[in-house]
Parts: structure tokens; C-alpha cells; sequence
């Protein structure tokens, strides 16, 4: 069976159930302290038309200004006109009705129009929709003293705004005359520092020697890479070992002669000339015999040739060594006359950078000097023009009197009234804890709702007791609910032969519970004994019409007497009562006693089910020793009546002695909870919209019934399940039963 009580998940939560409940809250405290609402309105009504009746005569005053065009100079100084679009109302609306505005103006009122007598005045500034025009309000108890108040108002403003521009424009001046000045200063300092400069330096002389230099030192890097690439290659071969030795084959020896024909023009015409007969050798050896005499004086040629080449060689050889010497030389010389050049032109180039400088921020601070006197040029050109956009377009008019409208007050106080109630209202919602609906019980503790029971009409200040054949289909289903909730709730573990009701304070409905939950038993056929165990004010026997002159507590004190012939049995079959007796003077001491233990095991062998209905536990300390002799403890908790920390206060002396509570069931509710809307389906499965036909009532009874067969069936089968095969032939009414069958 579904538990009540089940945590709604985040991607469940649904706000219109939460307004629903809200709603049912507001009203039920709206039924509890409806009387707010009276006496707020009430107060609401009465300060207000206090206040109209003693309120002195309201005059009014009325103004309009309006935004015009303004007129502004250019950089040229030709006047140019410009309408104002900036969207700057709002700061005008907060200027006008600035403190030092409206101080000025009564002191403006002061002075000009003594004869008036002060008062206090309301100002209120507004700007005309789609227009450029502001409407000012003004309401105070003097007529004459208002209107010329709203005139200065407009007068102090203008003034205000007038003042301020012209202080912005003389700090402005003042600016810009002090930064006049400091690049005035700088010129003459730059001017003076240039006339030092051309004293001490012939800037024409020093132009065209730096040209020179720069000129100069170009060709002297244009030589100076020349020499080095000439020694370089020298360098790069080592022609001292040739000079006696001859020149090696291959590459390196071309590159030498190249180097020695470059050097000497003789060798390179020795060399050709070796050549040209080394040709003609070749030429003759073709068509003539080696022992011609043309080959043989070719030959001779050319060997006297080669002589004479090695000859010029050797000269040409050590004249490249010296030259490579030389060249070094030069070389190192012409770096000494490139250093000075250097020098030379770094020095004029200096100079001249040093009176470009000059020149460049002389410009720099001329041209500023110049911007700056143009703005104050400019300036004092403009003051002499009326720059306000803000203008009087009406001045303020006679003051007439605000009549008054007494329905309105009186309505606006009560309106006022009835809000300052809805807010105490819900101060008092927010600080009443009691407990409304399930969801409520839920949240707050972690013991399960066994059922709700709808809220009843009472009779005689007492709910009526189930019957057979009762027409409170819902009250019935919602008893037979908890019978079963209670029963079934652990399908694996026995089922509570003792069962305790009790609650937190009186006036909760256990006595109610007590009896309807034994009948809804006694309805499964199963022998119940229910037991008033409230031996301070019990009443249990009231409900059914039985007398208590003698009872449990006569059988507790007097162990004598036989448990037997104190018990009643009532109208419902099945179903005996023990009644309290006379009320006793230590009714605790009686309960937890051992007298009353030795009574309930007796009980236990005759009964299937034994309720005892207990006193509350905050009333007295009889519930919570006598808790722990029960099965199961059942908690009633009333409806809008019930306060948190009284449950918890409950709970926890129950838990203090031991003992837990098995479950919650929630009393009083009203059905139109948001969360009892399930319950009205019994009315559709039960009831018609039309007039009911002959036998509805049988089928009715005959579905009651039904109902309880099929749980006796259920409970006959579960106890069936754990009896042994011994216990089973012993007989369900037998001594060593545990627990009988129902």
C-alpha cells in the first residue's frame, strides 16, 4: 500500500499546487483572525477622515516652462541657431526640486514679499507628454505665499543654472588663461634657447660640413670595402711557399695565375705569349715529323718561354706578398680616417638634431598658444549671449483653493487599512506553525501518515460512531484506510495486537479514533477490546452508550476482582469495551503496574486486537510509561489546530521512554485541501448526480462487506503462513497461540 507522505521530486514540484495551498492556508487563517481586517480598516477609515477634518485649506499654484533653441558660435565665429534634443529632463525635474533651489527661493520670498506669511510648500515638477514643456505644482495652506513661492522657485532656478555657467566659464577662463601663460613661458625659453643655439653655431656652416662629412664617409666605406675584398683573396691563398716551389695543378693554380696576371701585366703577356707557341706546336706536330727543324726551334721557343715565365713568376710573387702587406696598410689607415669622419659627422649631426629639436617643440607650443587664445577668444564672445534653454513660459498663477473629496480619503484610508491587514495577516501565517495538511506533517517529521480523516459534522460536540449501513462514505473509508495502513504496514514482520491512540494535546479526536478504528476491526471479525486507559477524564463509554460506575481502574486497585464481568459489550459485534471506573488518585502508578500488565497478557489470550485509549501526552505522564507496553503507538494530530513543537515535544518523550511511533493520522481536514482531493472519488463510485434507483443502498452494503471479507481472508492467509504445523492443529482460540486470527 502507497504511504502518504511521498517526497515530490524537483522535476515534479508544480507551482499551481503550491498556490492552491498557499490560497487554503490564507483562508484558514483568514477564518481564525478575520477580525484584523476590522480593525485595520476600521483605523485605516478613522486617521484618515481625522486627518481631513483637522487638515488645513490646500491652495494651488500652477507654472509652465518651456526648452528653447540656443544659440552657439563655431570655430569661425559665425553664430549658428541649434534646438536641444539631449535628453536631460530628468536632471532638470531634479534641480528644480533640489533643497538649495527651494532654500533660495523662500529666502527670495522672504525678502521681496515680507507682508506674507510663511508655510510649507509641495512642489511637484512634471514634463508634458510629447512637448518641451515643464508643469510645475504648487500647494501650500498661505495662497499669496505659495504663488510667489512657485514664482521665485522658477526665478532661483534660472539663476542657479545662470551662476553655475558662469562659474564654469570663469574657472574655464581662468584654465585656460593659466595654460596661456605656461606655453608663453615655454615659447620664450625654446626662442631664447634657439638665439643661444645660432650664437654659438653657424648653422650653414654646420649643414653643409655635415654633408661633406657624410659624403666623405661614404667613400671612404666604398674604399675600404675594396681593400678588403682585395685582401681577403690575397688571404685566402698562401703564396709565400710558391715563390720557389711551382705552381700546384688543377683549380688553385688557375686561381693563382689569375691573381698574378691581375697583379703584373708582363706575366700575363709572358703567359700568352707561352700559349700562342704551345698552339703552334700543336698546329705543326700535326703535318710535321718531330724532328723537323720549325718543331724543334718551336720547342726551343718555348722552352726559353717557360724560363722566362718562371722568371717573371718569382718576381710576380714576391711583388703580390708586398702588395698584400701594403694593402694592409692601407687598410688600417683608412680606418683611422673613417673613425674621424665618423666623429665628424656625428658631431654636426648632433648639433642639428639639437636645433631641429628646438625648432619642432617651439612649433609644438606655438600652436597650443594659439588654439588656447582662439577658446578664450571664443569665450568671451559667448558671454555676452544668452546660452539657457530653459525659459518662463507662464508665470505661477492665482493661488485657488483644492476642494476636498471625503469619499476618496475615507475609501484611500480604507484601502490603506486593508493592505496593513493583508500584512499582519501574513506576519501571523508565517508564525503560525500549525500543521494544515499532509504535506505539511511530511515535511517536518519522518513517521508516516497511516490516513486522514475529513472533518465531520459533530453532534453534541462528539463526531458519531461508525454504523453498519453509515452514509459518511468518506469518514468510513478513511477509518477502514487506517485499519488497513496499520495492519498491513509491515506485510513480513506480526501484526500490532496492542495498539495505543493517543496525542499531543486534548480536543484532537483520539477518543473518536479509538472507538472507529476498534469497530472498523470488529467489522473484520476480529475479536476487539477497546480500553479507556484515560483515568482522569475518560468518556469512551459515552460513545456507546454504556456506564463506567466500575471499570479498570476499580480492577487495577482491587486485585480480587475477576476482569470478566467488567467488560461491556457494546452494539457492535465483536467489539467489548473496558470502561475507566471511578477516576482514581494516582492513575500513573495504576498503569505501570504490574497488576495491569498481568490484565493485558489475560486480554491478549482472549482478544485479536485490544486499543487503548490513552490521555494526552503532554497532559499527563500516564501515555509515555504505558506506551511501552503497546505494540504499536498511533499519533493523532488535528488539523489547523495542532502546533509543530507541541507533536515534537510529544514525539520526543515518547522516543525518550523507548518507544517510537508507528505513524501519524491527520484529523479535522478540511476537503477542500489541496491535498484531499482524492477522497472525493469515493463519492463518484459511491453516489450519482441523479436520484438514486431501489438497491443502491443494499449494493453499497453489500461492497462494505465485500471489503471486509477480503481482509479477513488477507489476515486469515498471513497468519496462516506463520503458524507451525503443531500451532495449526491446536486451534486458533488455543492458550499457546501467539496471536489469534481475525
Amino acid at each position: 500500500m502507497a504511504e502518504f507522505g511521498t517526497k515530490e521530486t524537483e522535476g515534479d514540484f508544480d507551482w499551481s499546487e503550491m498556490m492552491h495551498s498557499w490560497f487554503f492556508k490564507g483562508r484558514i487563517v483568514f477564518q481564525r483572525m478575520w477580525w484584523i481586517f476590522l480593525i485595520t480598516i476600521a483605523g485605516g477609515i478613522a486617521f484618515q477622515a481625522y486627518k481631513q477634518i483637522n487638515r488645513q485649506e490646500i491652495f494651488e499654484s500652477r507654472a509652465k516652462m518651456i526648452v528653447d533653441g540656443q544659440i552657439v558660435l563655431a570655430d569661425n565665429a559665425s553664430a549658428q541657431y541649434s534646438e536641444v534634443y539631449a535628453n536631460f529632463y530628468g536632471t532638470q525635474v531634479q534641480l528644480m526640486t533640489s533643497s538649495a533651489v527651494k532654500r533660495d527661493a523662500a529666502k527670495r520670498v522672504q525678502s521681496f514679499n515680507p507682508e506674507y506669511k510663511p508655510c510649507h510648500v509641495t512642489l511637484s515638477v512634471s514634463q508634458s507628454q510629447n512637448a518641451n514643456i515643464f508643469n510645475l505644482t504648487a500647494w501650500g495652506t498661505e495662497p499669496n505665499y505659495t504663488r510667489a513661492y512657485l514664482d521665485a522657485v522658477m526665478d532661483e532656478y534660472l539663476n542657479f543654472k545662470r551662476n553655475r555657467r558662469e562659474s564654469k566659464a570663469k574657472d574655464t577662463f581662468y584654465s585656460l588663461r593659466e595654460n596661456l601663460l605656461e606655453y608663453q613661458r615655454q615659447i620664450d625659453e625654446l626662442e631664447q634657447q634657439k638665439l643661444e643655439f645660432q650664437k654659438q653655431n653657424n648653422i650653414i656652416f654646420i649643414q653643409e660640413q655635415g654633408n661633406t662629412a657624410g659624403a666623405q664617409l661614404a667613400s671612404l666605406k666604398d674604399q675600404q670595402s675594396v681593400l678588403k675584398t682585395k685582401l681577403r683573396l690575397l688571404e685566402e691563398i698562401d703564396l709565400d711557399r710558391f715563390v720557389d716551389e711551382g705552381l700546384p695543378p688543377g683549380d688553385e693554380q688557375a686561381l693563382i695565375e689569375n691573381v698574378l696576371s691581375m697583379t703584373d701585366s708582363e706575366y700575363g703577356q709572358a703567359r700568352r705569349a707561352l700559349d700562342r707557341l704551345r698552339a703552334e706546336l700543336e698546329e705543326f706536330s700535326i703535318y710535321m715529323k718531330p724532328k723537323h727543324p720549325k718543331i724543334i726551334e718551336l720547342q726551343r721557343e718555348i722552352e726559353r718561354q717557360e724560363n722566362a715565365l718562371k722568371i717573371i713568376r718569382r718576381q710576380t710573387l714576391n711583388q703580390v706578398v708586398n702588395r698584400k702587406k701594403i694593402l694592409s696598410g692601407e687598410l688600417a689607415n683608412l680606418e683611422v680616417v673613417i673613425e674621424e669622419t665618423e666623429q665628424k659627422a656625428l658631431k654636426y649631426s648632433t648639433m642639428m638634431a639639437e636645433f631641429e629639436r628646438i625648432n619642432s617643440r617651439l612649433d609644438s607650443y606655438s600652436n597650443r598658444h594659439d588654439s588656447y587664445l582662439k577658446m578664450m577668444e571664443s569665450l568671451d564672445q559667448n558671454k555676452n549671449i544668452h546660452q539657457e534653454p530653459v525659459t518662463i513660459l507662464e508665470q505661477a498663477t492665482k493661488a485657488t483653493s483644492i476642494p476636498i473629496n471625503m469619499v476618496k480619503q475615507i475609501g484611500t484610508g480604507g484601502l490603506v487599512g486593508l493592505a496593513f491587514g493583508v500584512g499582519l495577516l501574513f506576519i501571523f501565517a508565517m508564525m503560525d506553525n500549525r500543521l494544515v495538511s499532509v504535506e505539511d506533517l511530511t515535511q517536518r517529521f519522518n513517521t508516516p501518515v497511516l490516513g486522514i480523516i475529513p472533518l465531520q459534522k459533530q453532534r453534541n460536540g462528539e463526531v458519531m460512531l461508525l454504523q453498519p449501513n453509515d452514509d459518511r462514505l468518506m469518514f468510513a473509508e478513511s477509518c477502514r484506510n487506517i485499519r488497513s495502513s496499520l495492519l498491513f504496514m509491515d506485510r513480513q514482520g506480526p501484526r500490532p495486537q496492542t495498539i495505543l491512540v493517543t496525542s499531543s494535546i486534548p480536543a484532537e479526536g483520539k477518543s473518536t479514533l479509538s472507538a472507529n478504528l476498534a469497530i472498523t476491526l470488529a467489522f473484520a471479525s476480529s475479536r476487539t477490546l477497546l480500553i479507556d486507559c484515560d483515568l482522569r477524564r475518560g468518556k469512551a463509554h459515552r460513545a456507546f452508550g454504556l456506564s463506567a460506575e466500575i471499570g479498570l481502574s476499580e480492577l487495577l486497585m482491587d486485585e480480587s476482582l475477576e476482569a470478566e464481568p467488567l467488560i461491556q459489550s457494546t452494539s457492535y459485534e465483536g467489539l467489548d469495551l473496558l470502561a475507566t471506573g471511578e477516576y482514581p488518585d494516582r492513575p500513573g502508578e495504576l498503569l505501570m503496574s504490574s497488576r495491569f500488565d498481568q490484565i493485558v497478557a489475560q486480554f491478549k489470550q482472549r482478544y485479536d486486537y485490544i486499543i487503548f485509549d490513552c490521555p494526552p501526552v503532554l497532559a499527563t505522564d500516564d501515555t509515555p510509561s504505558l506506551a511501552t507496553k503497546a505494540d504499536a503507538v498511533i499519533f493523532m494530530v488535528r488539523s489547523t489546530y495542532t502546533r509543530t513543537r507541541q507533536i515534537k515535544s510529544s514525539v520526543d518523550a515518547l522516543e525518550l521512554r523507548g518507544t517510537k511511533v508507528r505513524g501519524f493520522v491527520l484529523n479535522f481536514v478540511d476537503n477542500r485541501e489541496p491535498n484531499h482531493y482524492y477522497y472525493k472519488y469515493y463519492d463518484y463510485y459511491s453516489y450519482r448526480s441523479y436520484a438514486p434507483k431501489a438497491g443502491n443502498r443494499e449494493r453499497e452494503e453489500e461492497k462494505k462487506q465485500n471489503q471486509d471479507k477480503l481482509e479477513r481472508d488477507l489476515l486469515k492467509e498471513m497468519d496462516l503462513k506463520k503458524l507451525s504445523p503443531q500451532d495449526m492443529k491446536s486451534g486458533p482460540n488455543k492458550p499457546d497461540k501467539p496471536s489469534s486470527t481475525a
